[in-house]
């Protein structure tokens, strides 16, 4: 397995990963009556989610999918994408990762709870497995949510560099090669839960 391609979000001309969540989880594909599965190592799960914050508003935008069926259904009007170089908008590579797409659907999220988003990976603080943590970015913003609304945003850039120098808190490798602390590993290094990172003392 390798580090996990993360949703992205969208936030005042920002590029943004998703690395942390606490509250019921996004919206998924099989939300949707999706089924979705690997094509790359880089993305178990299948599908990669868009969304954008417009007026404070979270908004999903759209995502890539892998489907075994092309009997997919219309999201918000919009049909599903055939993707292919000839398809795909200009700057995406994800044509060769992926069968469909939706895009345009301006579907607000009345999502409750607090996201972590970051950007501008530090490469040397990559680890080749799961999902990067917020101390691997420069810059982490937390977003605090009520009904899909923003109600916060704190910038927690300072605190994950603090935090950087205690390591990474999902670790870069397993205790040992025990096959228990490589699961353990491997769930750690998959989580998104922000209460991981708080009990982890890190501030972030």
């Amino acid at each position: 397995m390798t580090g996990q391609e993360p949703d992205r979000f969208y936030y005042k001309d920002q590029r943004l990963d998703l690395v942390g969540i606490k509250g019921k989880r996004l919206l998924i594909p099989s939300d949707f009556g999706i089924e979705t599965y690997m094509s790359a190592t880089s993305c178990r799960r299948g599908y990669i989610m868009r969304y954008k914050i417009i007026e404070n508003q979270l908004i999903l935008e759209g995502f890539w999918f892998n489907s075994k069926t092309g009997d997919l259904p219309e999201i918000n009007g919009n049909k599903s994408i055939k993707l292919s170089e000839e398809t795909a908008e200009e700057g995406d590579y994800f044509h060769d990762m992926f069968q469909f797409e939706y895009r345009n659907l301006e579907k607000k999220i009345p999502f409750k709870g607090s996201i972590l988003l970051a950007k501008d990976l530090i490469r040397s603080k990559y680890v080749h497995m799961g999902f990067q943590s917020p101390t691997a970015y420069k810059t982490v913003l937390k977003f605090e949510f009520k009904d899909g609304i923003i109600v916060n945003v704190q910038d927690k850039s300072e605190a994950a560099k603090k935090a950087r120098k205690k390591g990474d808190p999902k670790q870069i490798k397993p205790k040992s090669m025990d096959p228990r602390d490589i699961e353990d590993w491997i769930m750690k290094r998959f989580s998104l839960n922000i209460d991981f990172y708080k009990k982890k003392g890190n501030g972030v």
